[in-house]
């Protein structure tokens, strides 16, 4: 991910976004396709199991599975300002000892990050330019289990593609939303010996499970 993408990270998923995202997952729980993801992924037992979260946003997927057993796990955000908030949120729910925090860009660190029983990237792969290398570094990280969702690659999305990056332009953000080949997505993952095991559709995402 370029360094532009990164500030633009910043920049969009900001102190008050954070806040806003926070208030709606303590009101409402997870979004739709965050809780498909947690229902197919729970069709393993993850007692015990070791996670990390790439792009964890608001830990909605970290609470559910420390809340289902899971013993410890990891998670890397390229915004500040949702780790700060999420630190705070998990120092009220006595979590602290459980979850690690990075800051900074994944794929920039990857080499100082440990392989876990699951990793998870909800929504992050559409943030990246770089997707070969997101999905690479990430899959092979994966001892058990990779669970993903990104944009369907389907006319629809393309079509609305250049209204959601006016927001960003408007707003002078570098930050973009990128639609990747899902068969190019599936080809770096299945090459780091995981097969697939769910997958499921909205209109506008997709929702997969990988395992080893």
């Amino acid at each position: 991910m370029g360094c532009c993408q990164c500030q633009g990270i910043e920049n969009m998923f900001d102190k008050k976004a954070a806040k806003r995202a926070l208030k709606r997952y303590l009101k409402k729980g997870p979004s739709k396709t965050t809780g498909m993801l947690l229902k197919a992924i729970h069709k393993t037992e993850v007692k015990g199991l070791e996670f990390l979260d790439i792009g964890g946003g608001i830990g909605a997927i970290q609470y559910d599975l420390i809340k289902a057993g899971a013993s410890s796990g990891t998670s890397i955000e390229a915004s500040p300002a949702y780790i700060d908030l999420v630190k705070e949120e998990i120092h009220k729910n006595n979590l602290a000892e459980l979850i690690d925090f990075k800051h900074g860009d994944f794929t920039a660190i990857a080499s100082d990050v440990n392989s876990a029983d699951i990793v998870t990237l909800d929504k992050v792969i559409c943030c990246y330019d770089d997707m070969s290398e997101l999905v690479r570094l990430s899959s092979k990280l994966s001892r058990k289990i990779y669970a993903i969702i990104y944009p369907r690659d389907v006319w629809w999305t393309k079509l609305a593609l250049p209204f959601i990056n006016f927001y960003p332009i408007i707003k002078g953000s570098p930050f973009r939303v990128f639609i990747h080949p899902a068969k190019k997505v599936e080809e770096i993952i299945f090459r780091n010996g995981l097969k697939r095991d769910y997958y499921a559709t909205t209109l506008f995402w997709q929702v997969a499970i990988f395992t080893k």
